[in-house]
């Protein structure tokens, strides 16, 4: 019997966690919620400031990344927008990742897609 998909989302977000901290980089913040948008994981990669969707699939052929539709880009993209803006980040370089986690595999699809929003 498989965990309910919220456990199962959580214990996605600690393995990306830890995927992203292996890796070296810094986690910021995690399950940031702001203007209307959750953002799983907020990291720093050197200079950049790093939104990351992590997306927790079991079976099927359905990869994660389907899920961070147009609409949810855009979520993602405007909450990245009032972090930035209310910790005084908007001068630094940012990337929109997504981690992928199927049946056990993690896959890190980094700058997964572009900013989508007013210049900032």
């Amino acid at each position: 019997m498989s965990a309910p998909s919220g456990v199962r989302g959580r214990l996605g977000e600690v393995r990306a966690e830890q995927m992203l901290a292996d890796k070296g980089y810094e986690i910021l913040a995690r399950n940031v919620v702001c203007r209307g948008s959750e953002i799983d994981l907020v990291a720093r990669d050197g200079a950049v400031i790093v939104f990351v969707e992590v997306k927790t699939r079991t079976g099927g052929s359905v990869p994660g990344r389907a899920a961070v539709t147009p609409a949810k880009q855009r979520r993602i993209c405007a909450g990245a927008m009032y972090y930035l803006m209310r910790n005084g980040l908007m001068n630094q370089q940012v990337r929109f990742d997504v981690i992928e986690i199927q049946d056990g595999r993690a896959v890190h699809l980094a700058d997964a897609f572009p900013y989508q929003g007013p210049a900032y």
